[in-house]
C-alpha cells in the first residue's frame, strides 16, 4: 500500500495516511492543481497555508531557512509532533500558495516516514478534514465528502495519537506558539535553554584550549 500511495503523489493525485498526531491528507508539494484540489475538497480558504512534511532536518533546511539559535532545538524534537514556521526559501515551492514563510514538520510514524523516504521529496500535509471541523484520528471517520477525492489510503489507527502538532513560529527572534499541541512552550523553553548553555560550554571549552 505504500507503493500505492508513492505513486498516486508522484501522480499529482490525493492520497491519506495515518501519522502519530491525526490522519494526512496529502499530495504532492510541487504540483499546484493537487494543492487546488486539496484546498477544494477540504473547503478551506486559500488565505490560509498549508503545511509539508519532509523526511528529515537536511531536507528540512533545503527549503526554509533556520536561525543558527533554533538549529539544536529543530534537531532535538525532529522527527516529531511540532510544525514549525520558518522562513521559506525563494523558488523552491508554487509562489501561488507559498509567500514568505512555511509551515514544516518531519512526521514520527513508520508509513509517513516511509513514504518520504520512497518519494525523495516534500509533500503537502494537511489534516482530513472539512476545514473548521474535528481532525480524523481514526480511519472510519474520514469524511465521506473528501474520501471519494481520494487515490490511496492506507487504515491503520494503531498509533494515531489523535492530538494535533504544536505549531511553534521560528520566524522571529522570540519562539510564539501558534497552536497548543502535545509539546508545551515550557518543554519547549526548557530544550532551547539547555541547548544554548550546552552550546556556551562548548564555546568557552574551545576558547580555553585555544587561548
Amino acid at each position: 500500500m505504500i507503493s500505492k500511495v508513492v505513486s498516486a503523489i508522484q501522480s499529482n493525485l490525493l492520497v491519506c495516511f495515518p501519522t502519530e498526531t491525526v490522519y494526512a491528507l496529502a499530495c504532492n508539494a510541487l504540483n499546484s492543481e493537487a494543492i487546488e484540489e486539496i484546498y477544494k475538497v477540504k473547503k478551506r480558504s486559500q488565505n490560509k497555508p498549508l503545511s509539508i512534511f519532509v523526511s528529515s532536518v537536511c531536507d528540512l533546511m533545503k527549503i526554509a531557512e533556520v536561525k543558527k539559535e533554533y538549529i539544536s532545538l529543530v534537531n532535538h524534537f525532529s522527527p516529531g509532533p511540532i510544525t514549525y514556521i520558518l522562513p521559506l526559501k525563494n523558488g523552491v515551492l508554487p509562489s501561488k500558495f507559498f509567500k514568505n514563510s512555511i509551515g514544516i514538520r518531519i512526521p514520527n510514524h513508520w508509513t509517513a516516514i516511509s513514504i518520504l523516504n520512497q518519494l525523495k521529496a516534500q509533500i503537502i500535509a494537511t489534516s482530513i478534514n472539512i476545514s473548521g471541523e474535528k481532525s480524523v484520528c481514526r480511519a472510519g471517520d474520514i469524511p465521506q465528502d473528501i474520501r471519494q477525492h481520494l487515490s490511496a489510503v492506507i487504515e491503520d489507527d494503531e498509533l494515531v495519537s489523535g492530538m494535533e502538532s504544536t505549531i511553534i513560529d521560528l520566524t522571529k527572534d522570540e519562539i510564539r506558539i501558534i497552536r497548543k499541541g502535545k509539546i508545551s512552550l515550557q518543554t519547549i523553553n526548557n530544550v532551547l535553554r539547555r541547548e544554548n548553555e550546552k552550546s556556551y560550554r562548548s564555546y568557552s571549552s574551545q576558547k580555553e584550549i585555544n587561548g
